[in-house]
């Protein structure tokens, strides 16, 4: 299989076999349709094990999900949605809301265990965690993406959408929204997301100094 605007490796043999390597980016696609199967929780679960070990900046986990599983959360998560992505979001079995938690430095003794000042440090300067807590989100979300594809899931993001409603309706303190899922299993033999639009090569997106 060929797929465009990926080149052969002229290096070394690819760690990941063709199959992965489609599975979790050339054929995966960004779903707006799916298989009638509820996604269990346990995958959604597996996936953030698996997503949580990706490298952050000092091992910072600001990622935080919550699964909009009951009809009110559902309600909540598509109202807030932009008009015209709340029929694709209906469509899709799991809504997922990834979030980031402000306080994410409260968990140090975790992810930094040891390590002299770190609380302090981030407790006292609001605006460099709050700087963290988003792109730190951000960089896990990527990984996250990709574990769920690694579980066999479909899924389509969007950033279009009312965050401080969703913040109000469904956030635990101290978490923001930043990103929507909607998620599920793909439908078998099925391309319903119309012709693949292009990507950047190398070439143009990178620089060698």
């Amino acid at each position: 299989m060929t797929t465009p605007n990926l080149p052969e490796s002229t290096v070394a043999p690819f760690a990941l076999d063709e199959d992965a390597r489609a599975a979790l980016f050339t054929s995966a696609r960004s779903a707006i349709a799916f298989d009638d199967r509820p996604v269990d929780a346990a995958l959604v679960a597996r996936a953030w094990d698996l997503a949580k070990f990706g490298p952050s900046s000092m091992n910072t986990q600001p990622l935080r999900l919550v699964m909009a599983r009951s009809a009110a959360a559902r309600t909540a998560v598509i109202e807030a949605a932009m008009p015209g992505n709340r029929p694709k979001l209906e469509q899709a079995p799991l809504l997922l809301v990834a979030a980031h938690d402000d306080r994410f430095h409260d968990h140090h003794e975790v992810t930094a265990p040891g390590m002299a000042g770190f609380h302090e440090r981030f407790e006292s300067n609001p605006e460099m965690r709050a700087g963290l807590a988003h792109s730190g989100a951000m960089l896990q979300l990527g990984y996250l993406i990709v574990a769920l594809r690694a579980e066999g899931l479909a899924l389509r993001p969007y950033g279009g959408f009312d965050k401080a409603a969703l913040d109000a309706s469904l956030m635990p303190e101290g978490w923001r929204a930043e990103v929507i899922l909607g998620v599920g299993h793909p439908i078998a033999g099925d391309d319903l997301s119309g012709e693949r639009r292009g990507r950047i090569a190398a070439d143009v997106g990178v620089r060698e100094l």
